[in-house]
């Protein structure tokens, strides 16, 4: 057995997105031979000290009051690595989920572990910003990322055009990078007959009647739930029986540390029910909040609409096409190339740029033609069938990990 060790600043019953993904990916990788152990702190709403979540072991750690997100990071790595080398087993391999900066504290723990025989690798779940300055400005900031990377045997990237933004930022080897697939559970996420959507719909408590729009993320300002919104009063002149839902959180998270930050958050939650309310029709756009059962929603609409500006690589997108939903994507920062992860534009899906009118324009067409739905939907399924399988995606990773550790 392969022991992978999750240093996460939060983790169960708040799953942001990495830790989402490896909560999902836990089953499968356990069938391969590795078992996930995740090491987060314990805060006052937490009962047990140690639990299991989904084929996960989590291991609850009460941390100094003031810790900030990063040395909550760096104090759980600690953590982390003793338990590996208390375990007596070799075959170990750490791997931290959240906050990270390449601050020579940070390094200095890395590096520590590394050289005490625990490999360590790292998955992104953002694209970064291209570097910007003068000349002198960027190549220093490649070289601070490029060190910054340095305890990482192996760097994992959800998408190709993730990969790729990070050797521009940092100029780090392509050796080191492996694009590993948001892998989608099929056994989940697959289509409804649309004889049993009415039912599902009333279950949900969605009208039974007219479309159905889904969008899936957090309400946050990167989301573009802003603009979907700016779109909707123009689907409805033509659609007036459409209803828009919104599945995701519509608070602000504890996972938003940063004062600053909350405020924002707060700020574009208060703008954006202030924007259904000036529509004709408030009562089209639903708010379901955070669902466990997310599935259904997907099951239960006719297509899916994606408007955020900066991503890694959405699972919500290949969710909605693994359960056979037409999508309507803008390219947000980090889209990936045609014929890369999401498939090829008006085959795959339908693509708009970020501007109401284009997002409008991609859902009337969709909501206009019952034939296209269904083709572009069905396209969409078997592409993520072909591609982006959970089975795939986890032999890849456990093809990784066991070549970081010794034979």
């Amino acid at each position: 057995m392969l022991d992978l060790y999750l240093p996460a600043n939060f983790f169960y019953p708040e799953l942001p997105g990495g830790s989402l993904q490896y909560s999902r990916y836990a089953p499968f990788l356990r069938e391969r031979g590795i078992s996930l152990t995740v090491v987060t702190p314990k805060r006052s709403h937490h009962a047990e000290d140690e639990l299991e979540y989904n084929a996960v072991r989590v291991l609850r750690k009460v941390l100094p009051p003031g810790f900030d997100a990063l040395r909550q990071q760096m104090a759980l790595v600690d953590e982390a690595g003793k338990l590996a080398l208390a375990s007596g087993n070799r075959r170990v391999v750490m791997q931290p989920i959240g906050t990270f900066a390449n601050d020579l504290e940070s390094l200095r723990q890395l590096w520590k572990w590394h050289r005490r025989g625990v490999p360590l690798a790292r998955h992104f779940t953002q694209v970064p910003q291209a570097p910007t300055g003068s000349f002198l400005g960027m190549t220093r900031s490649r070289l601070r990322e490029r060190i910054g990377f340095s305890p990482f045997s192996r760097l994992l990237m959800c998408s190709s055009e993730m990969g790729r933004a990070f050797q521009r930022a940092s100029g780090i080897s392509a050796r080191r990078i492996e694009v590993i697939p948001n892998g989608i559970d099929q056994s989940v996420f697959h289509p409804l007959d649309s004889a049993a959507k009415p039912a599902l719909r009333a279950a949900l408590g969605l009208p039974t009647e007219g479309l159905v729009v889904l969008s899936v993320c957090s309400i946050i300002p990167r989301k573009g739930v802003d603009l979907l919104i700016a779109a909707w009063e123009n689907v409805l002149g033509h659609h007036p029986d459409a209803t828009l839902v919104l599945v995701g959180s519509n608070t602000v998270r504890p996972t938003v540390g940063n004062p600053e930050a909350r405020s924002n958050v707060a700020d574009y939650l208060e703008s954006i029910r202030r924007s259904v309310e000036a529509l004709s029709r408030p009562g089209s756009v639903r708010f379901a909040g955070e669902v466990a059962n997310v599935q259904d929603y997907y099951r239960a609409a006719d297509l899916f609409a994606f408007a955020s500006l900066q991503e890694g690589l959405p699972s919500a997108v290949m969710e909605a096409m693994s359960c056979g939903l037409p999508s309507v994507l803008a390219p947000f920062h980090g889209f990936p190339a045609p014929g890369e992860e999401y498939g090829f534009p008006d085959r795959h899906y339908v693509p708009v740029s970020h501007d109401p009118a284009s997002i409008a324009g991609g859902l009337r067409r969709l909501l206009d033609s019952a034939a296209e739905r269904e083709t572009i939907g069905n396209e969409a399924t078997r592409w993520i069938c072909d591609t982006q399988q959970m089975n795939h995606a986890a032999d890849r990773l456990a093809a990784i990990y066991e070549s970081l550790v010794p034979k």
